[in-house]
């Protein structure tokens, strides 16, 4: 018997078909193309989308076969605009949680205190891709869009609502609609004070993630191969779904996802507001909450470093027929800690940052650059400023943490784990497989479709440790001194970041 969990990420979507072990059997992937149609814009084509998930889908069915999947769970990416008009159709592009169009909005509500109250309420930090803002931008500027639509949906909806014919949202991501954490479902007083109660009657029932929310249609059972009448879940957003197939569950327990965002998540008993004005947090299964604090850039940092510091590495990669992260951490390795005194913010997302503070101006910067510095150090001041942002965002939180499940791209890099280890001064646990989205999904749909009683024993089943990298206490202590340095220079960055905001302003950027 077997399980499948799709995870549709910000441009990569996949499916994986598990086995009741938790070993990954069949793995399909397609990148989706993004588009920019405006500056600081992230969209995507929702049937395309769907599409490529056909696609993926239909790969791993051929190799397993459709009789043995007993359910399907499904995670997707946080927030952004997804939305269908009354024959399901798109209205529109999806906007993307990284989508920095509305700035301006939450700036004002911001200011207003308006954020303040959502956050007391909901846990959760508004940022410019988040549903409510972007319904109040689409408003003002594409009202035809609003006119258009029937059902708001949320990235993994979407996909369900191909596979199944139904309309659901679930507890998890209704909570960074924002929704009312306590509650576990949307909150119309924000609708209200957000001047779009109009819109409430678009927001579909909410569901538990492992819910079983429809059957796959004979429509869907023809483009992807699934026999039809397979259980389908609720799933969930991909946050929630990489925690859980991290082997995340249970109150005081935490995990960072070190993926194109990091999210260093831990799990409570009940919702938590600490530190207050900063984060995100969401409902999981079994009535406990997800509170993290993110980096809104994590691999995405290395990756602007490759695109744009690592041209000698990318050249060696067809001449020596290695990795290029590998031959970038050859170049980095014998550089000391402190990149001799040179410091990176990892600020580089359009949406700004969320955690340990908020900031939608905050942007990345090297700070100490001088002629004596070199690729090497730059790229390693890279690595160091994003293993400092998983400290700074643990160091926020009054639980107590000292050991910390890793998942994501970046955990595949033992260099950087290990150095994640040393600047946190936490042990760092890998889990075994690289599909966390997609085996939290999987995870949900065996709860779901009976195979396993619970998110608990289905983890103790799928999910096993395989490595751990325990802090070197040598390289923590110099990393404490460098830590001071790092917080003194965002603390104190913060009026440059708006005058920076409103000089592109001055000069119609």
């Amino acid at each position: 018997m077997y399980l499948l969990g799709i995870d549709s990420g910000t441009s990569v979507v996949k499916s994986v078909v598990f086995d009741l072990s938790g070993n990954e059997v069949a793995i399909a992937r397609r990148d989706m193309p993004l588009v920019s149609p405006i500056p600081s814009s992230s969209e995507v084509d929702m049937n395309a989308v769907w599409e490529l998930t056909a696609q993926t889908i239909a790969e791993v069915v051929r190799e397993v076969g459709n009789e043995s999947i007993m359910g399907v769970g499904i995670s997707g990416t946080a927030c952004g605009f997804w939305a269908v008009d009354a024959a399901s159709n798109p209205v529109r592009n999806a906007i993307l949680w990284n989508d920095g169009r509305a700035v301006d909005i939450t700036a004002a509500w911001q200011t207003s205190g308006f954020l303040e109250r959502v956050f007391d309420v909901s846990g959760n930090t508004m940022f410019p891709g988040y549903p409510l803002v972007l319904l109040r931008w689409l408003t003002d500027h594409e009202p035809e869009t609003i006119a258009k639509t029937r059902w708001l949906l949320f990235h993994k909806d979407w996909l369900r609502l191909r596979l199944t014919g139904e309309i659901y949202n679930d507890i998890a991501d209704a909570s960074y609609f924002p929704g009312d954490i306590r509650k576990r479902t949307h909150c119309n007083d924000f609708f209200h004070e957000a001047k779009l109660n109009h819109l409430l009657d678009k927001l579909p029932p909410v569901l538990n993630s492992s819910d079983l929310a429809g059957k796959v249609t004979p429509e869907a059972a023809q483009q992807t191969g699934l026999r039809v009448g397979t259980p389908v879940v609720a799933g969930a957003v991909d946050v929630v779904a990489s925690v859980l197939g991290g082997g995340a569950h249970r109150p005081g327990q935490a995990c960072s996802i070190l993926g194109t965002s990091f999210l260093n998540t831990i799990v409570s008993a009940t919702p938590t507001f600490e530190p207050p004005g900063t984060g995100v947090q969401a409902g999981m299964p079994d009535g406990v909450f997800g509170r993290s604090l993110v980096n809104t850039s994590g691999t995405m940092c290395i990756e602007w470093m490759v695109k744009n510091l690592a041209g000698e590495e990318q050249r060696r990669t067809s001449e020596e027929h290695k990795n290029v992260y590998d031959l970038i951490e050859q170049t980095v390795s014998e550089v000391l800690v402190g990149s001799r005194g040179l410091v990176f913010l990892p600020y580089l997302n359009t949406t700004g940052i969320i955690s340990p503070f908020t900031d939608a101006n905050a942007r990345a910067m090297f700070f100490g650059l001088s002629v004596e510095h070199t690729r090497a150090d730059m790229m390693h001041a890279v690595y160091e400023g994003t293993a400092l942002a998983m400290r700074d965002c643990f160091e926020q939180v009054p639980q107590p943490v000292e050991e910390v499940i890793l998942v994501g791209g970046g955990a595949r890099s033992k260099f950087w784990v290990q150095m994640l280890a040393d600047a946190s001064g936490k042990r760092i646990l890998i889990p075994s497989g690289s599909e966390f989205g997609a085996r939290g999904a999987a995870i949900l749909a065996g709860v779901g479709a009976g195979v396993f009683d619970s998110v608990g024993s289905a983890i103790e089943t799928m999910v096993q440790v395989v490595g751990s990298h325990l802090p070197n206490p040598e390289m923590s202590a110099k990393y404490d001194v460098l830590y001071k340095l790092y917080r003194h220079l965002y603390m104190n960055a913060r009026e440059s970041w708006q005058l920076r905001r409103d000089v592109l302003n001055q000069l119609g950027e």
